[in-house]
Formats: structure tokens, sequence, C-alpha cells
């Protein structure tokens, strides 16, 4: 198989096989797109991903796919192959060429997701304008903006957007980002409280940043009473983390601790907090011994016991949670089978 055939097999890194329907007189871009789409299978290592991802990029720079194509090579060859410089050069010859600000602001931000490693030449709040001049933005794309504004440290930008969102959090809003599903009374509530529960947490700690400590606790504790929180009982956004390091910044050690180690032993961010966990903990003790030993703590006593139940195997018989797990470590995998 030839490089400019097997580029046609990207399309299962972007999770978007189906997305493309064949037409009668596509253009060369979709026809490169929609054989993407028939030849997915085929490609393992980093490097054929990002270099099919470029060639794409290259030959067809300002389509509907350009964000997605641009994601790829930030991914593969950003991360992955821990290239950022060669990545960034990529996406940002690719950018020059984009007049869709829909995918300009895509590719936008992907090329900002680098500025942790590579100068950046691009503001965040003028990526932002520049497709709020053409259209208002949607909740996932504030969202987008304010999680890469705590990131960069842009602190007003976070606030701007995160208090945009919050405007957003309605149920009339969600609906409308989905016009062609249908939603329970139940499911829109959950998920508009998960959005405005997100963009507290945010917000939250955006303030913290700019000096307004009484606000920033009060968004805080909004946040966890909207609550939008894990089977263990623990946020699914990064709130206990933005709160723990708020506390800790104001000396009080034990919400400190006590916020950063529900984080750190069950939650998304758990790597992130206990960093912060393990000055909170040194800080309140006098220094870090008997520190495992604490998390190791916190992990048992917030570690939920699940109610006994049964399933189906493959072959039709019923089998117990209970006749399995007893006595043993259980791992649970729920999948869709094809």
């Amino acid at each position: 198989m030839s490089r400019k055939t097997t580029i046609l097999t990207l399309i299962v890194l972007v999770g978007l096989a189906g997305a493309c329907a064949k037409q009668e007189q596509a253009s060369p871009a979709e026809e490169a797109w929609s054989g993407l789409v028939e030849a997915r299978n085929g490609l393992e290592t980093a490097e054929e991903k990002t270099s099919l991802a470029e060639d794409y990029l290259a030959e067809f720079p300002d389509t509907e796919h350009s964000g997605s194509m641009a994601g790829v090579v930030v991914h593969y060859r950003g991360h992955e192959m821990e290239d950022p410089q060669g990545a960034y050069l990529v996406v940002a010859s690719a950018l020059e060429h984009i007049e869709d600000p829909e995918q300009r602001f895509a590719v936008g931000m992907e090329i900002l997701s680098l500025s942790d490693s590579v100068d950046v030449p691009l503001e965040l709040a003028q990526v932002a304008n520049s497709l709020g001049a053409e259209r208002p933005l949607t909740y996932s794309e504030h969202q987008q903006v304010f999680e890469t504004a705590i990131d960069l440290e842009e602190w007003m930008v976070a606030d701007e957007h995160a208090l945009a969102a919050m405007e957003m959090a309605t149920p009339e809003t969600y609906r409308a980002d989905y016009p062609d599903r249908e939603f329970t009374d139940e499911d829109i509530a959950e998920r508009v409280q998960r959005r405005r529960a997100t963009a507290l947490a945010y917000d939250g700690w955006a303030l913290y940043n700019m000096g307004d400590t009484e606000l920033a606790f009060s968004r805080f504790a909004a946040a966890d009473e909207v609550g939008s929180v894990s089977y263990l009982g623990v946020p699914n956004t990064p709130l206990y983390t933005f709160w723990g390091r708020a506390a800790l910044g104001e000396g009080d050690f034990d919400s400190a601790v006590e916020l950063l180690g529900a984080e750190a032993a069950f939650g998304n961010d758990g790597s992130g907090a206990e960093i912060f966990l393990r000055e909170a903990y040194a800080a309140k003790n006098g220094d870090e011994e008997g520190y495992d030993e604490f998390l190791w703590a916190t992990r048992s006593e917030l570690a939920t016991t699940v109610d006994d139940f049964s399933l189906l195997d493959y072959a039709g018989n019923q089998i117990s949670m209970a006749d399995v797990s007893t006595g043993k470590v259980t791992l649970l995998a729920f999948w869709f089978p094809t």
C-alpha cells in the first residue's frame, strides 16, 4: 500500500468513522476523507499516524476536518513523539491557509495546547474572539477556552468564559445543542448540573488567582452544592484540586488535606493533586512522615462497597458478583460487544 493510499486510514484515530457519507460528486478532500473511512485499519505506530495526518493537512488544509487532523498531529507528534516544536510547525503552517472561522478556532486551540513547551505567537482571547465575531460560542467552546486559559494562567480570560458558560448551563441551551437527540427531563437536569458545576469550579480557581478570595470560595461551595460526583463521591471536575490548593494557600491545612486527599485517592485529577496534598500534609503535621499510610487510609475510608448484583454471561448463565468477588480483587469491564 502506498503512502498516499495509507493516509486514508487515519479516520479511526479521530473517532469520526461514520461522519462522512459518500457523495456522487465529492471534492478531492472529501474523497480522501471517505477513503479514510473505508481504509481505517492498519495503523500502529505514532510515526505512521502523525505522518498521515500531516500529509492530509498539507494537501487539504482548509476543510471541516482541519481541527481533527491538527489534533492528531498535536497528540502524536507533540506528545507521544515528544516533538512539540515539530507539531507546532506543521499545524501553524496549516492555519495560514484556513479561512473557515470554526476551523481556525479549532486549529488555534490545538496550537495553544503546545504553549507549555513552545513559544506560540497566538493570543487565546484573540482566537476566541475571532470565532465570537462570527457567531456566539457554544458551551463546549467556552469550556475549551476557560480550561485552556487556566492551563495558560490567563485568569481574566478564564473568568470571562466560565461566566459565559454558566449563563448557558440551562435545559433550553442543552437541548438546543443536541436538536436531534431525545433526553428525559432527568437526563437534562443531570447534564445541566454537570455543566454548571464545571464552570463554577474553574471560575473559582480563576477568581482566587485574581485575588478575589471571598468570591472564589463562594464559587467552590456553589460547585460543591450543585454537585457532579462519581460513584465514590468525588467531583467529576477538578473542584477539590482547585479548592484544596486555595485552602493550602490560605493556610487552612485541615481543609486542604481533606479536599486534596479525596482527589488524590479517587479523583480524575489524582496525580495532579498529590504534589499539593504532600505539601498540605507536611504543613499540617510538620513533615511527611506517615504520608503513605494516611493516603492508604483515605482510600479505604472513601471506598464504597457495591451491593450484590447478577448478570448473564454469553452462555446465558446468571453470575452473581458475590460468587466471583469473595476475597478477591475483581475488575469489572463494561463494553458494547459487536
